[in-house]
């Protein structure tokens, strides 16, 4: 019977290619405690590959630093905004290769399934998220504070760290199930 490990740490990634919000946070039973959270923000200045680099050096950092033995990232969603996909897409290949070289356990979430793990509704707006976020943590005074001054791609990672905390142990259960 496979079931999920009992010492996980999770990276929340909200992806992009001016900011990408983390996470970090361990589980304990089925809450996520939050360790620390930032925004990698590429300098504009910066050539494109530069900026790619920016993302996968600091998200090597973050990984070295915490050790975590789970990811959870945004899938792509676009609407309206077609003329940032491209490098989106491509920023999202660097984070993803970072994960792999550091044999971090990859997870993919839509906006709706994180919207609905994080309040029950899936036509939740981002003021809902963040009020439900802040809400579900337990955090000491000094990381609420740091919380509530991070830009909202932050508060989004987050949110996808802990919808994945919310929805693993069905993805368990279905490796199981998958695996027999």
């Amino acid at each position: 019977m496979i079931s999920p490990p009992s010492d996980v740490t999770i990276l929340g990634i909200d992806p992009g290619y001016d900011r990408i919000g983390w996470s970090v946070g361990q589980v304990a039973g089925n809450q996520l405690m939050l360790v620390d959270c930032g925004c990698i923000l590429t300098d504009k200045k910066l050539t494109k590959v530069a900026r790619y680099q920016q993302i996968y050096e600091q998200l090597g950092g973050i990984v070295a630093k915490f050790l975590p033995t789970e990811a959870a990232v945004e899938s792509l969603f676009f609407s309206k905004n077609v003329s940032t996909a491209l490098p989106v897409s491509e920023a999202r290949g660097v984070i993803m290769t970072a994960l792999f070289q550091n044999k971090v356990k990859f997870f993919e979430y839509t906006p709706n399934q994180i919207k609905v793990a994080v309040t029950g509704n899936g036509r939740a707006d981002k003021r809902a998220i963040q009020q439900m976020v802040l809400l579900q943590l337990r955090l000491s005074a000094e990381l609420k504070q740091k919380v509530s001054s991070q830009l909202d791609d932050t508060l989004d990672a987050i949110a996808i760290a802990i919808a994945h905390t919310a929805l693993r142990p069905k993805l368990w259960k279905q490796t199981e199930t998958s695996s027999k």
